[in-house]
């Protein structure tokens, strides 16, 4: 019977630990929730029952609400940490760029719900500003990573010094959020024609030389 129970549970994926443990369920579903019904109904309460654990796991793992939402963040960087980790050995500056304006359209598009839930709160908005300057992060961090690829030597060519490396990577991530902020928010025939993040790289090629 206890088989039969936990084989039920499984199946309804609302019970029980799931395969990749309380921290990634417990993100997976204060996500969801905030998809759904939007940052009012993200209580600590209301997650540990979307995700099937204990809500002292919550404060366990992530303290607060805030931290909780950082990491639901936080989870949607790692394709990006992926791809910066890749291009360090990638020897062509373009593609290189190309990924990386990929996968932070990605960031962009699985974050946007959830800081327009955030920014909606004011208490939140405070707080999750607060944290995020003692820990150093936010947008300015794509801006960084951008940045960093542009001065890395490469085989295809080397960025001339005269080049200002803030102003065209602020150039690429704002082109990668645009195209995130149209996929969520414009019509289907204007979402499919958008210029390629391939052709947005190439436009910007020229300033490198």
């Amino acid at each position: 019977m206890a088989k039969a129970a936990d084989g039920a549970r499984a199946t309804r994926g609302q019970r029980g630990r799931p395969p990749t443990g309380v921290r990634e369920s417990v993100v997976v579903a204060a996500q969801e929730i905030l998809l759904e019904a939007g940052v009012a109904r993200l209580s600590t309460k209301e997650v540990a029952k979307r995700a099937g654990v204990a809500e002292s796991s919550i404060f366990y793992h992530f303290g607060d609400r805030m931290g909780l939402l950082q990491a639901v963040i936080q989870r949607h960087l790692r394709p990006v940490k992926d791809v910066l980790g890749e291009v360090e050995e990638e020897p062509g500056l373009r593609a290189g760029l190309v990924a990386l304006v990929e996968a932070l359209e990605e960031f962009f598009v699985d974050t946007i719900p959830v800081m327009a839930a955030v920014q909606s709160d004011v208490e939140l908005r405070a707080k999750f500003a607060e944290r995020s300057r003692e820990l150093d992060i936010g947008p300015h961090r794509a801006v960084d990573a951008v940045v960093a690829h542009l001065s890395m030597p490469h085989a295809d060519r080397r960025v001339p010094e005269s080049v200002d490396l803030r102003a065209a990577a602020l150039l690429l991530v704002g082109a990668a959020h645009q195209r995130a902020l149209q996929r969520h928010l414009s019509p289907p025939d204007v979402i499919a024609g958008l210029p390629t993040i391939e052709s947005v790289v190439d436009t910007v090629m020229p300033i490198f030389g």
